[in-house]
């Protein structure tokens, strides 16, 4: 999947997102291009049109969830990549292990995937779906 729509920042609006914080509020757009819906990924620009992140787009006051600081295609291999990484610290902190199966293998922001909760129960998963590109990309 192409991202096909972005979000051009105000001036100045750009430290925020150079300091990694997971978040565009509306109050911080310029403009958009591309028409996007909520639930669309949208490439984030700075006001002189640099890159600085990907993410969902949402019609309300937090407009934008950035899952990538880099550019990004979001496709199957972004999200494994994204999962494998979430589980692999959970191993790093002892996860599983012979007291507990059950976990929280993705807490949105702290695991670069804002909007995401998905907690494991032995071999079954759960996911929660808080926002709506989260919920458009669920499969």
């Amino acid at each position: 999947m192409e991202i096909n729509a972005s979000i051009i920042l105000k001036k100045n609006k750009e430290v925020s997102v150079l300091r990694r914080h997971p978040w565009i509020f509306s109050g911080a757009v310029h403009s958009t291009r591309g028409n996007p819906v909520s639930g669309d990924w949208v490439n984030i620009y700075d006001s002189h049109n640099n890159f600085l992140a990907a993410g969902h787009y949402q019609d309300a006051n937090i407009c934008a969830r950035i899952l990538s600081f880099e550019p990004v295609t979001p496709n199957p291999d972004f999200w494994i990549k994204k999962l494998g990484n979430a589980m692999e610290f959970r191993k790093q902190m002892g996860l599983p292990n012979s007291h507990t199966n059950a976990f929280r293998l993705v807490f949105g922001e702290g695991d670069e995937l804002p909007g995401l909760v998905v907690d494991l129960y032995d071999k079954t998963a759960v996911m929660q779906a808080h926002s709506l590109g989260m919920f458009a990309d669920r499969q």
